[in-house]
């Protein structure tokens, strides 16, 4: 131990002695202080050169600014596209759904309606006082006047193609006064001599009546623009036609056995009726009374001046007054005219037609039409539409 101590204390001793005999002289910060304090570290040497002067340093070169790029503008901003919105469905075209119109036209009752049942008869075909030629002239003996229809209209349109049309109007069906001789009078048919022309009857016809029927009927457009359309179509009616009180109904007055005309002095030429042609004359084919126990009749003779003839001849067979066309009323009533009863009050109202409508702004209408409607008819209506849309 005391080995140790020994040479330790000898390695203190010697260390500053061996700190200034070594080449690389130790700084002095490293050097054993001295007792009674810390040594004072070495002052640098100062060079004269460096030392400062009352002149301001010349100020320094001035760089240039170098110029920073310009900055980039901002791309703009790019807003989404908005989702297309979904097309709307495709609204129908507007229409006025309601309209008003009046409504009228002819009408024809084709005798093969009667044909089976009489040789020969009146009808009114709108074509004068002449009778037509061919199979129509053998069973007709007198033709005049026209019948008509005339009315109001209510449409209803339920879509572009199909209207309800509730009407309400008058239908004239009147035949002119004539002789009407059954079928089975004259079995030839084609008025010959074996024809019982004595058996005919003076016919009155005027079943008019006033109807209340609704019509449906579709329509396809043919031709279509902002301003006008036209349509074609067709449909029917169904309704009722009320005679009671509007037509004067069927009479019939015998023409009376044997059949003839007056001679001058009131008494019977037997002589002049004797054809159908002889029909068209009510001076040849005069009604009168023949027989107070005959069914047709069913009545006495009439008294001594009932009859207008008995003012103006001799009238001892007893004679209607009348003239080529007509007899008188009052006349036929004494002979014994009587109302057909088998026609009934109300009929039942049928119609068929095919139409076409010209449409002006969907407000004015031009609708003619035809078809069958208690026999053949052709008319039309004058036809204002408005709204809602």
């Amino acid at each position: 131990m005391r080995r140790y101590v020994a040479v330790v204390s000898a390695s203190l001793i010697l260390l500053p002695s061996l700190a200034e005999a070594h080449p690389y002289s130790l700084p002095r910060s490293f050097a054993l202080q001295p007792e009674g304090g810390a040594a004072e570290p070495p002052q640098p040497e100062v060079d004269p050169s460096l030392q400062p002067t009352s002149s301001k340093a010349p100020p320094s070169p001035v760089r240039p600014e170098v110029e920073k790029p310009p900055e980039p503008e901002p791309e703009p901003e790019v807003e989404p596209e908005p989702e297309p919105e979904p097309l709307p469905e495709k609204a129908p075209d507007a229409f006025n759904r309601h309209g008003v119109g009046v409504v009228g036209g002819l009408t024809i009752v084709p005798t093969f309606i009667v044909d089976n049942y009489v040789a020969t008869m009146t009808n009114a075909l709108c074509r004068g006082n002449s009778l037509p030629g061919g199979k129509l002239a053998s069973n007709l003996n007198r033709v005049d006047g026209c019948n008509f229809f005339i009315g109001g209209e209510y449409i209803y349109r339920v879509s572009q193609v199909f209207e309800v049309a509730p009407q309400l109007g008058y239908q004239r069906i009147k035949a002119p006064d004539g002789l009407w001789l059954d079928r089975d009078e004259c079995k030839g048919g084609d008025g010959s001599a074996d024809c019982n022309y004595a058996a005919a009857d003076y016919t009155q016809v005027d079943l008019s009546f006033l109807y209340v029927a609704v019509d449906l009927i579709g329509r396809g457009t043919i031709i279509k623009t902002p301003e006008f359309a036209w349509q074609l179509g067709g449909g029917g009616g169904l309704g009722v036609g009320i005679i009671s009180g509007i037509g004067k109904g069927l009479f019939q007055t015998p023409l009376g056995v044997p059949a003839g005309s007056p001679n001058g002095d009131g008494t019977l030429n037997g002589g002049t009726c004797g054809s159908f042609t002889d029909y068209q004359d009510f001076t040849r084919c005069t009604p009168h009374w023949w027989s107070e126990a005959s069914d047709e009749n069913g009545r006495p003779p009439p008294a001594f001046g009932e009859l207008r003839l008995d003012d103006q001849n001799a009238n001892s067979a007893r004679f209607a007054d009348c003239t080529k066309d007509k007899c008188n009323d009052a006349d036929l009533d004494a002979l014994g005219r009587k109302k057909n009863t088998d026609v009934p009050p109300v009929i039942p109202y049928f119609k068929l037609m095919a139409t076409t409508r010209f449409l002006i702004k969907d407000t004015f209408g031009i609708n003619i039409q035809g078809g069958w409607n208690t026999g053949f008819y052709f008319g039309g209506s004058l036809q204002y539409f408005f709204g809602p849309k």
